[in-house]
């Protein structure tokens, strides 16, 4: 096993866990030019670069379509509810991205190494690449429950850019270290990784700490709980819920709608401790409630959503009315309005076929937004198509029974 393509392997954890295709553009740019500037040439993996022809990884192709990949990436993380969308799904990318990277490296590097792996490579070369994407994955989801956190806090001030910068300045400058120091980055990637864990921890603690002791019983509950967990007194106004989910420190107005506020965003409706995804007949792990499996309590929910949809679509038809940008962005809106609260507690199949039965409608939705006035139309058409499927969905999964839905245990 190659000791410079084990180090990058390890090291672009670090890179990837902050931005999908950045670190792979830069890493490529510098396997394909670096050996032909001369202050860099004799350093890292620079070093180990083999007068040939560029590989798949370094090649024209590969280069373009990772450059406008990581410049596309840089846009939408300036722009909350876009950042918001790719947090859904990103540490998956980061990971393949890890992997595919390594491979490319390994390639690059050492000219045999595509030969070498299809007829005579070594368990511990396949499997440092595997070992870029495991890390990658684990060290993704630690910087996503840190930054989310922090992102809900500073939304709509300079900070919340200058952390969207910072993170792309990491990415840029942990690429250059992992190529040219490969030894100092993985230094710092020990230490940046201890702190990512440490300010996860702390956030876990503060969260914790917005719990205050029960009136009637004493038990610790979140500001934001309806009622508490162990001797059920009811809390007259509870703490209003953020964007992402987080207790804010001002009560909520529509104390009506507060259970459901809590279940959109995948909090316990009573008790407001955190639920899994994708398994909404379970009962809360802190006060057994059954709220999602509850016919009533379903429909309520429902109706809750129902009364979001006009609003939703008044101002995605604004959004519809801008080419391009109009149509990502009010895309993005809607899914986070209309869509997330219903396909968080779909299974992986069902949200599967959701997606794919209607992309391609949307597909052809889209030629139709050139066009003036009518292509208005285009998002809320779309918001209006994907809000009724989901709801449709969600509905026969909840209120229709099934072994699917509701397991049956053994008594056993």
């Amino acid at each position: 096993m190659d000791f410079s393509g084990l180090i990058n392997g390890v090291g672009s954890m670090g890179v990837f866990s902050a931005r999908i295709f950045l670190p792979a553009f830069l890493t490529a740019l510098l396997l394909r030019f670096g050996a032909d500037i001369p202050l860099l040439s004799h350093f890292g993996l620079l070093i180990h670069l083999p007068h040939s022809h560029p590989t798949w990884f370094t090649n024209n192709i590969t280069l373009v379509v990772l450059g406008v990949l990581s410049v596309a990436e840089i846009l939408l993380q300036k722009n909350p509810e876009a950042r918001r969308f790719l947090a859904e799904f990103d540490i998956y990318l980061k990971a393949v991205l890890a992997l595919l990277t390594s491979v490319g490296v390994m390639s690059s590097t050492n000219a045999s190494f595509v030969q070498q792996t299809i007829h005579q490579a070594s368990f511990a070369d396949g499997l440092v690449p595997v070992l870029a994407a495991i890390g990658t994955l684990r060290l993704a989801i630690v910087r996503r429950d840190v930054f989310t956190a922090i992102y809900d806090h500073v939304e709509g001030t300079h900070l919340e850019t200058l952390l969207s910068w910072f993170e792309e300045a990491w990415a840029t400058f942990g690429t250059f270290l992992l190529i040219l120091f490969p030894i100092l980055m993985l230094i710092l990637l020990g230490i940046a990784t201890g702190v990512l864990l440490m300010v996860r921890k702390r956030l876990r603690t503060l969260e914790e700490q917005t719990k205050i002791p029960c009136q009637g019983c004493g038990t610790s509950i979140y500001l934001c709980a309806v009622e508490c967990p162990t001797c059920h007194q009811h809390i007259a106004a509870p703490a209003a819920i953020g964007f992402l989910g987080q207790t804010k420190p001002y009560p909520d107005h529509d104390v009506a709608n507060h259970p459901y506020r809590l279940i959109e965003k995948r909090r316990c409706s009573v008790c407001a401790a955190h639920l899994p995804p994708r398994r909404p007949f379970d009962p809360c792990q802190t006060c057994k409630s059954t709220a999602m499996a509850e016919p009533a309590f379903t429909q309520a929910y429902l109706d809750y959503m129902n009364r979001r949809l006009p609003v939703v679509l008044g101002i995605s038809f604004l959004f519809s009315l801008v080419p391009i940008l109009g149509l990502i962005v009010g895309t993005i809106y809607y899914r986070m309005e209309l869509i997330l609260p219903f396909s968080q507690y779909l299974p992986l199949g069902r949200r599967f076929l959701l997606r794919w039965g209607i992309r391609l409608l949307f597909f052809i939705l889209i030629l139709f937004q050139w066009i003036p006035l009518l292509g208005g139309l285009v998002v809320p058409v779309m918001a209006l198509i994907s809000f009724t499927a989901y709801r449709s969905v969600y509905r026969s999964y909840l209120l229709t029974p099934s072994t699917e839905a509701h397991p049956v245990t053994n008594p056993a």
